[in-house]
């Protein structure tokens, strides 16, 4: 292996460092350490990012003007993208025993109905769970229905289960809007998926441009992962919700999405709005624009039409915005 390429992998190691500790401080529940987690987020953020974004007729009135000349940005609902589990909980076991941590409450409900002996039974060991689903059922039911009642049990209980995480996957869906970004301007995947064939443009963002400390502290890296959180563990843990709950959802992405190395802005409906009756009926099925900062330059894809170029040029001119193209070359990819 070569002298940069361990220089290379050390440097990524370095990134995730960070990154785990900032996750671990933000998620924490404690001030103190929710502030370590901005000042120590605030030192990584890139100070390029970059967004492609589509062209059309109507999405060019619509949008981009918005977003190059009056320095709009356009927060997605969840369901306008395209990663089906964006803003998800998945469960991550079939085994309600698997999220039973509450075994004081449970000793507490058994300590008088049952023996010494059946109480040492059920409840010294590591899988008193699922002693006390078989002492229940041979309590209940004759001894050749006991199998077949634990296992009637633990699909009720499990279906419980699978409603509060449906349930906080919706929440979190209805209630968090997104702004994604990239830290590269030459992702071919991504000028293909996301400019429609390289027909759009990919708008440089300077992040020291960005004066607003709440947009600051709601910018966040995106964590790569096999599976996505199980949300219902975490609050079965009696995790504090009101740090970052939301956040922590919006900021996991499947390893399959990794190519992206992705920046999220996240807002929530209390970005907005003071309480439930100040919602409007729309938001909780679209996304919303937002006050932000204009491109510092703007690059169209090497095969934008000849119209769509000469009404970006217009309006990085209107902006002051510099405006290139991207090219095809014998090296690759261009960006003057």
């Amino acid at each position: 292996m070569k002298t940069s390429d361990v220089a290379n992998d050390n440097y990524m190691e370095m990134g995730e460092d960070w990154k785990a500790e900032f996750l671990e401080l933000y998620m924490s529940g404690d001030a103190g350490d929710f502030d370590k987690a901005l000042s120590l987020k605030r030192l990584h953020i890139p100070k390029r990012l970059y967004r492609y974004r589509t062209l059309s007729d109507d999405s060019i009135a619509k949008y981009r003007f918005g977003e190059i000349v009056r320095g709009e940005l356009y927060m997605s609902h969840p369901s306008e993208l395209n990663d089906p589990f964006e803003a998800t909980s998945n469960l991550a076991a079939f085994n309600p025993s698997a999220y039973m941590r509450d075994k004081e409450d449970f000793t507490k409900l058994f300590k008088d109905k049952m023996s010494d002996e059946d109480y040492a039974n059920v409840f010294d060991s590591d899988f008193w769970y699922d002693n006390l689903l078989t002492y229940v059922a041979e309590k209940s039911v004759p001894q050749d229905k006991v199998d077949s009642t634990k296992e009637a049990l633990s699909r009720v209980i499990m279906g419980e289960f699978e409603k509060i995480n449906s349930n906080v996957s919706d929440m979190t869906r209805k209630m968090v809007r997104l702004a994604c970004f990239t830290t590269t301007p030459n992702n071919l995947p991504m000028w293909n998926h996301y400019t429609n064939g390289h027909t759009g443009v990919c708008l440089e963002y300077n992040t020291e441009d960005i004066k607003n400390i709440y947009q600051i502290n709601k910018l966040f890296p995106v964590y790569y992962v096999d599976k996505m959180p199980d949300m219902t563990d975490r609050l079965l843990q009696k995790m504090r919700a009101e740090f970052g709950f939301m956040d922590y959802l919006a900021i996991h992405k499947l390893k399959d999405w990794r190519y992206e190395n992705e920046w999220r802005l996240i807002y929530d409906a209390g970005s907005w709005y003071f309480g439930p009756e100040d919602i409007p009926q729309d938001f909780w099925t679209h996304g919303k624009s937002i006050p932000f900062i204009r491109p510092a330059r703007i690059i169209m894809g090497m095969k934008i039409s000849e119209e769509h170029e000469i009404k970006i040029r217009e309006y990085a001119e209107l902006a002051g915005i510099p405006a290139v193209k991207a090219i095809q070359t014998e090296y690759g990819l261009k960006i003057d």
